[in-house]
């Protein structure tokens, strides 16, 4: 938990109020589970809320590898930056749900993510993720949804750039030039949004041994060639979003959505 709260910025997390949270976790004499955000299962965690954590930012810690009985991470909208660490999958992991939504996180996700096969759902929507879907996603046989849509832009950023604004002399007269000039202030901030490049490759004919799943959504990236026959083995299926890609080729016989 000190991991968490020194990589997440810790010392800033406040209230509405301005008061200081969080300095539970820094507290040696209260126990882990009766901490802020803390839920737990015979005595060890299962869930940290980071979402609802104020003024959280930063990285994930691969220290939370070692929460053993840990079933969610969900920082959805969080400040958050940084890779999904490959430590924090394995064999051994019981991880259930992931949400790392409408985040900074960048690069791929890890191999690692799908072995355990107690995955029942990974949201990545609107994230800065990139690379390919891991052949080792056949491994998650418990996995249900999968979405990753979106992924080729990023969250909007905050940028300073100059400030045009109409010349006011056109008031009086329509022609006045110029037509546009620095206003008062010179500059000013606007969002803009981040371009990400989002996932690539193909979607890997592993994908057919995670016959639980039921939503598929990864529209509005660049993934490419044809979706694979063992596709048509996913009989639970009833949301498929495969539109804005770059896929040709038919459609499995047998894919029913």
């Amino acid at each position: 938990l000190k991991a968490c709260y020194d990589a997440m910025s810790g010392p800033e997390w406040k209230s509405s109020t301005g008061a200081k949270v969080g300095e539970t976790w820094l507290d040696p004499n209260i126990k882990c589970c009766d901490k802020e955000w803390i839920s737990c299962k015979r005595g060890l965690i299962d869930e940290i809320k980071f979402k609802f954590i104020p003024k959280l930012k930063g990285t994930i810690p691969p220290q939370l590898a070692l929460l053993t009985a840990l079933e969610e991470i969900d920082v959805r909208n969080c400040d958050i930056t940084g890779t999904l660490p490959d430590t924090l999958f394995s064999s051994d992991s019981v991880i259930e749900e992931i949400d790392i939504s409408q985040t900074d996180i960048t690069r791929t996700l890890p191999p690692t993510l799908f072995v355990s096969g107690t995955l029942k759902k990974i949201e990545a929507y609107h994230a800065g993720i990139s690379g390919t879907i891991p052949p080792t996603i056949g491994m998650a046989t418990q996995l249900k949804e999968i979405d990753i849509r979106d992924s080729d832009n990023c969250k909007w950023i905050r940028v300073k750039g100059d400030n045009w604004v109409v010349n006011p002399a056109r008031a009086r007269n329509p022609n006045a030039q110029p037509k546009y000039v620095l206003g008062d202030p010179p500059t000013r901030v606007y969002h803009k949004k981040q371009k990400c490049r989002g996932y690539s490759g193909t979607i890997p004919p592993e994908i057919g041994g995670a016959t639980k799943l039921q939503e598929i959504r990864i529209k509005k990236n660049r993934i490419s060639g044809s979706l694979p026959a063992s596709m048509a083995l996913l009989d639970a299926v009833k949301k498929l979003e495969l539109d804005e890609n770059k896929f040709r080729g038919p459609i499995p016989r047998g894919l029913h959505v």
